[in-house]
């Protein structure tokens, strides 16, 4: 239906109100029916012309301006935008325009050509505020309006193209005063695109090419007085590449720079070397390098340097409390741990039944059919570096103790099964055991020494703010022809921050990269990344302390429904990159990945995890807060939650994901960040802990993970049941099946929240060799790093 709009009609509906405008607005509502109130016309006309227009007028909804002349006494009136009913100027004498009040009814209207003065579409009134912006040197607010009319049909408005070219040029060359470089860049090399000969205004008798080139310069000049040496270089050498003809004085210029900071560093470095400091003269040396590659005084120094002070930086994100290769759940104690002390027993690899494990002093055999005789066999002499002397009978007593309750390496499973041991001879100890056990191996994962000494490869040498320095344990002569170099870890507050310095070539290892950062690393030649053999697998310990919630099974699950975990590991874990083994996860074990599931045995694949639903975790929730007469007349309030989680990147963002999801949910949450190299917190005041952990034996550390001797310790009957089970299984397949049974447990009494498994990867430069493939540890062979000051092609034993 259409309505006619003309000063006659108007008057008679509202004669009271008087003017064409708003009778033209309320005629056509009321002749619908409509009892409409005299403030909604606002909403249509403009009592006071253009300054009643809320800005700026891009961020609101599009409309045109129909501005009429006497005959409609000069009203101004929002209406949705014409389009291609668009009429054209000069009008007609006869005829009508159709249009739709911006915020009336669905109601076509008309008005005489002759009572209109003109038609203001949303292009033009942007071009108009942009002019204005222009004026107040406003640059960015009139580019947002410029582009928005240039890709909403003004490409082919020439008087457009030359606004918006103005308003970059003054843009860039406001920023490029301001002495911002990369803003005033772009901006230029855009308008060069569009027009190299331009003329500059503000720069006289300069091209635009040589504007475009002072900005390099500028860029290339921030980042050099930054040390960032070798960035620095590919910028040079990307705009060589990029302008050719117009680059050879910036090239020559920067050249000679390189060359004068080549010689400063090269002269730093002997200072430094002189001075003892091998760490800086290493680096300095590597800068001289840097920034001109090859110089044979600078190799010739290095060479001096390897020989002098062999060094590798290794960059760390998480610190150590301690050095403890058996803490499962301290990435970094685990990493030193490695380094600086030795298991009697340690796993090497994996197979089809679990770990590979080796008795270092020698051989570890079983002796009957039944399984439950072994003997370790001591070597006389040992090949292998790094390996503490000890005689059979301190092996006895190890075993003696790894049983007795009041011992420091007191585990449960071992003292519920060990019956003897026997000191055969000098070489030879025999062990017996009540029941058979799978993997009597996996449980001598133990000290040497309870005392702590460092009987490692290497022993921590000197500590300073975020520096570790380990060098070679006196313990053990050095190999003859290996390096043994010094170890330096460098503590950085992101494992991003360490990324980026070892693409820069200020360090050697990172020892644990971000699942975002791989890809990037691996488009580069200079850097090898590799897997770990082992994923993390992330879990939540509950510890709710609201007294009426704490055995809650609807609260937790209903919490757990509303953790969308895919998308966790894809876009906070994984930066958006899907990544082999990185999954969500129903149980507490890892269930491996497409190359590599030895690891998956302890999980039930037909398990899926928790789908993610927060409409039914709502209600779970709900549910658990009701009332429950007599006992609790009304319903709980929501409680407040404090999620703790280690200092690491990782943890710190997918905790921050949970809190929010939780939040959302109704069940407020907070996160609480434990201090630096702390996983556990000291106290109670927390509800969820978040942890990481390297499962590297699902039969061995099941323990750790859940009961009375692990992290959860509150669980259910059923799960208590299972576990004493796993202590006495006697063949693979009754592990598995215990193991399998847990999981499926603990996917549905919540013991513990599973979340998800993450693939971890290490990165190194290709100047370090024999870091190893397949590790389970970072500093698995570090016995055998060198250094090396050009890359070489990987030997196939690595």
């Amino acid at each position: 239906m259409r309505r006619k709009l003309t000063v006659q009609t108007a008057a008679q509906w509202l004669p009271s109100i008087g003017g064409f405008v708003r009778c033209a607005a309320f005629a056509a509502l009321m002749l619908c029916g409509v009892l409409v109130q005299t403030e909604h016309a606002n909403a249509q006309w403009l009592k006071k012309g253009y300054s009643e227009l809320k800005r700026p007028l891009i961020d609101g909804t599009p409309f045109d301006l129909l501005v009429l002349n006497k005959n409609g006494e000069e009203a101004i009136l929002k209406i949705k935008p014409l389009g291609d009913a668009m009429p054209k100027f000069p009008l007609e004498t006869r005829g009508q325009l159709i249009f739709e009040l911006f915020a009336g009814l669905d109601e076509k209207l008309e008005v005489p050509y002759n009572s209109i003065e003109r038609i203001e579409t949303y292009n033009d009134l942007l071009v108009s505020e942009a002019e204005g912006w222009i004026d107040s040197k406003q640059y960015a607010k009139a580019f947002r309006n410029l582009l928005y009319v240039y890709d909403n049909g003004g490409k082919s408005d020439r008087q457009l193209v030359d606004t918006l070219t103005r308003c970059m040029f003054l843009d860039a060359t406001q920023n490029f005063k301001a002495g911002e470089f990369e803003l005033s860049l772009t901006m230029f090399e855009d308008i060069y695109a569009r027009d190299p000969n331009l003329s500059l205004p503000d720069f006289k008798n300069t091209k635009l090419i040589e504007i475009i080139l002072q900005c390099y310069n500028g860029i290339i000049q921030k980042k050099f007085d930054a040390e960032e040496y070798l960035t620095v270089r590919n910028n040079v050498a990307s705009v060589v590449k990029k302008y050719p003809d117009d680059a050879v004085s910036l090239k020559q210029f920067w050249e000679k720079a390189f060359l004068a900071r080549s010689n400063e560093l090269l002269e730093k470095s002997k200072r430094l070397a002189v001075d003892g400091k091998g760490r800086e003269a290493h680096l300095a040396a590597r800068q001289a390098d840097q920034m001109v590659p090859d110089r044979p005084e600078v190799m010739a120094h290095q060479e001096k340097l390897l020989q002098q002070y062999p060094l590798i930086i290794v960059g760390v994100s998480e610190s150590m409390s301690d050095a403890n290769p058996s803490r499962i759940e301290n990435w970094g104690a685990r990493r030193v741990g490695r380094l600086t002390k030795r298991m009697m027993v340690e796993m090497t690899g994996l197979s089809d039944e679990g770990g590979k494990y080796t008795f270092l002093n020698g051989t570890m055999e079983r002796i009957d059919d039944a399984g439950m005789q072994y003997t370790l066999e001591l070597n006389g002499t040992t090949s292998r570096f790094a390996v503490p002397p000890i005689d059979s009978y301190e092996v006895s007593m190890r075993l003696l103790e790894l049983g007795r309750p009041d011992s420091p390496i007191y585990n449960q499973a071992w003292a519920k099964v060990i019956d003897r041991v026997y000191v055969e001879d000098e070489k030879r100890i025999t062990f017996k055991l009540r029941t058979p056990v799978v993997r009597p191996e996996a449980l001598l994962q133990v000290p040497y020494h309870d005392d702590g000494v460092q009987n490692g490869a290497y022993v921590l040498a000197g500590e300073t703010e975020g520096i570790s320095t380990f060098e070679l344990n006196p313990l053990y002569e050095p190999v003859e022809g290996r390096q043994h170099p010094v170890i330096i870890e460098q503590k950085y507050g992101a494992a991003s921050s360490a990324v980026d310095d070892l693409e820069r070539g200020n360090i050697d290892v990172v020892d644990r990269v971000s699942t975002a950062d791989v890809a990037r690393l691996k488009e580069n030649p200079d850097i090898v990344v590799r897997s770990y053999i082992l994923p993390s697998v992330h879990f939540l310990v509950p510890k709710i302390r609201h007294d009426e919630l704490k055995d809650n099974l609807f609260f937790r699950s209903g919490l757990s429904h509303t953790i969308n975990r895919r998308q966790i590991v894809d876009e906070v874990m994984s930066g958006g990159t899907v990544v082999s083994g990185s999954e969500p996860l129903s149980g507490p074990f890892p269930i491996g990945s497409d190359t590599n599931d030895q690891i998956s045995y302890g999980s039930d694949m037909r398990a899926k995890p928790l789908a993610f639903n927060t409409e039914l975790g709502m209600v779970l929730i709900q549910l658990s807060l009701q009332a429950d007469p007599p006992r609790r007349p009304e319903p709980l309030p929501p409680p407040t939650l404090v999620l703790a989680h280690p200092r690491s990147s990782s943890a710190r963002n997918a905790a921050s994901a949970i809190a929010r999801a939780w939040s959302q949910a109704g069940v407020p949450t907070s996160t609480r960040e434990l201090k630096d190299g702390m996983t556990l917190p000291p106290d109670d005041e927390w509800d969820f802990l978040y942890m990481e952990i390297v499962v590297e034996e699902p039969l061995a550390d099941a323990s750790k993970m859940i009961g009375v001797h692990g992290f959860a310790k509150i669980v259910s009957a059923p799960v208590e049941q299972t576990l004493r089970l796993l202590d006495y299984a006697r063949s693979w397949q009754a592990a598995c099946s215990a193991l399998r049974r847990l999981h499926r447990q603990i996917r549905v009494d919540l013991s513990v929240i599973p979340l998800w498994q993450i693939t971890e990867n290490y990165a190194y430069r290709n100047t370090i060799r024999n870091v190893g493939r397949d590790l389970i540890h970072l500093y698995q062979n570090v016995d055998r790093w060198k250094i090396d000051l050009r890359a070489e092609e990987e030997e196939e034993n690595e």
